[in-house]
């Protein structure tokens, strides 16, 4: 093997060096928002906590509907974290996407549903559990419809006042509609 260095061979090397370079560029969308966390019903999200959606359902009656999530919520941060209805916000995407997104949450004061829960201003210290059911009212849901379950652990982090972060956990689930008029989510 020659140890020559010419000029073919820098411009060789340097194009494979470029190659490598732009495609490692390529593989940075590849993983997981370490920050924003997303699963499904049983699913298990680790953001400060191990916060688990253990099950979603939907009650209609007549042309009103609530959802209700339970919730097993444990911290694992140092400093706590204080769990109240403004650290959820629902969101309804129609399968329609003519339509406009709905979002719930506990201050709404457009008319449309408000986010509560069953056990409420709750303060966890570490390694502290809480079950809790989060309650939406006057929700609007159709076959096809995609519902999303945000929780930020830390809703005020660094602002100083009740602005949410980019650190959340994040829970899809999808509408379906049985055949006899009653809807599931998945």
């Amino acid at each position: 093997m020659s140890l020559e260095f010419n000029r073919r061979s820098f411009l060789k090397y340097s194009a494979a060096a470029a190659v490598a370079v732009a495609g490692s560029s390529l593989l940075v969308g590849c993983g997981e928002d370490e920050y924003q966390k997303t699963g499904k019903i049983g699913s298990t999200l680790k953001l400060m906590g191990a916060f688990k959606l253990e099950s979603a359902s939907l009650n209609s009656v007549s042309s009103s509907s609530t959802l209700t999530c339970k919730f097993n919520l444990k911290c694992t941060s140092k400093y706590g974290l204080n769990i109240v209805p403004a650290n959820f916000q629902v969101e309804v995407t129609p399968k329609d996407s003519s339509k406009t997104v709905t979002t719930y949450h506990a201050y709404n004061t457009d008319g449309t549903g408000g986010v509560t829960l069953t056990k409420s201003n709750n303060y966890l210290k570490k390694d502290e559990s809480l079950e809790t059911e989060l309650k939406v009212t006057n929700i609007k849901v159709a076959d096809g419809d995609t519902i999303q379950v945000k929780f930020w652990p830390r809703p005020q982090a660094s602002e100083g006042s009740q602005a949410y972060t980019r650190a959340f956990c994040t829970w899809k689930m999808v509408a379906k509609d049985n055949g006899t008029g009653s809807i599931t989510l998945e």
